[in-house]
């Protein structure tokens, strides 16, 4: 019966062609994790705006508001560096997929970052009686 196949010239495919394959495939999965790559950093850095934004909004809300006076603006910009203390300022403000944070690792895990990667820092807000400016969140470590 192999004699009939070969006699029909069906011998299969040649070492050649099988690298010519490899190498095409290869070619094309770089280019795959090259693009996958990139759209997952895209993914992060929106992630991290997107949690930037949050926090600006709550800033602004939080200035905005009319039981804030110029004592707690002072405090919270006396506050810059102590995450937590300025946090409990503004968590009131801030709402993360239906859920309002209880500190800046529970707003971390709420927005969906690893932990123990990101670090927050809140800033301050404006208060023109002292000549302070407004300095706007930043999230760093991620990506």
């Amino acid at each position: 019966m192999n004699r009939n196949l070969r006699a029909r010239g069906n011998r299969g495919f040649t070492i050649v062609e099988l690298i010519v394959v490899i190498t095409v495939i290869g070619f094309l999965a770089a280019i795959a994790v090259g693009a996958y790559n990139k759209v997952v950093n895209d993914a992060k850095t929106t992630k991290s705006l997107a949690l930037v934004n949050t926090l600006s909004t709550a800033k602004s809300l939080f200035v905005a508001d009319p039981t804030t006076n110029e004592a707690n603006i002072a405090a919270f910009n006396t506050a810059t560096g102590t995450m937590e203390t300025q946090f409990g300022m503004i968590a009131k403000y801030i709402k993360v997929n239906g859920a309002v944070p209880t500190d800046s690792a529970n707003l971390l895990a709420l927005s969906g970052f690893p932990p123990g990667v990101v670090n927050i820092t809140l800033g301050t807000v404006d208060d023109a009686t002292t000549g302070v400016t407004d300095t706007a969140p930043t999230v760093t470590g991620y990506p």
